[in-house]
């Protein structure tokens, strides 16, 4: 940044020491304030023609960007299309359906029956296993032996059958009226 600020500065004090004052020794001719106005002017052109091209070209990026992404989005997006429907659907590449426990994305466009060339499986459910030893049973789960009820706050609390504490239910929002009283 500063290497552009010391350019720019360069820049000033050159167009500024070819400006011609009056009296100055270099205008012999008396030339020398339309020398200043028509430099003045090509260097007021110059910045004008600099900052239209710097639009244009930001415009034309800004533009050219956007339209990338729209073809990219619309060249690799998927398009879910649920179960394969034969004959009457028709499908476009990129689209995404499910047969027979698989999922298959179309190669090209009006890909044909699928399974087959047009399509490209991706994933497929696979056979069932074989079932495992059987394991040992385990422990009864905890079952609500009785309530512990707070009344002055509205919350009732379960005791479970190993003796210990379930959640709470706070139940003061089915008591309040509209106005938030109970």
């Amino acid at each position: 940044m500063s290497d552009n600020i010391e350019d720019r500065l360069l820049e000033l004090e050159q167009h500024n020491g070819r400006l011609i004052l009056a009296g100055d020794p270099r205008d012999q001719n008396g030339s020398g304030a339309w020398n200043n106005h028509i430099e003045q002017r090509l260097y007021q052109e110059r910045e004008f023609l600099t900052d239209v091209v710097a639009h244009a070209l930001a415009a034309e990026r800004r533009d050219i960007l956007d339209q990338v992404r729209a073809m990219l989005d619309q060249a690799l997006g998927t398009r879910v299309k649920g179960t394969y429907q034969a004959g009457g659907t028709k499908y476009e590449r990129g689209d995404w359906v499910v047969l027979d426990g698989g999922s298959f994305v179309a190669r090209k466009d009006n890909p044909g029956p699928c399974p087959g060339a047009g399509w490209q499986l991706m994933a497929k459910q696979g056979a069932r296993g074989r079932d495992g030893p059987p394991g040992e049973r385990g422990p009864a789960g905890k079952t609500i032996i009785g309530w512990i009820v707070d009344r002055s706050c509205y919350r009732i609390t379960p005791r479970m059958s190993d003796n210990s504490l379930g959640t709470p239910l706070e139940l003061r929002a089915l008591f309040e009226s509209s106005d938030g009283t109970p």
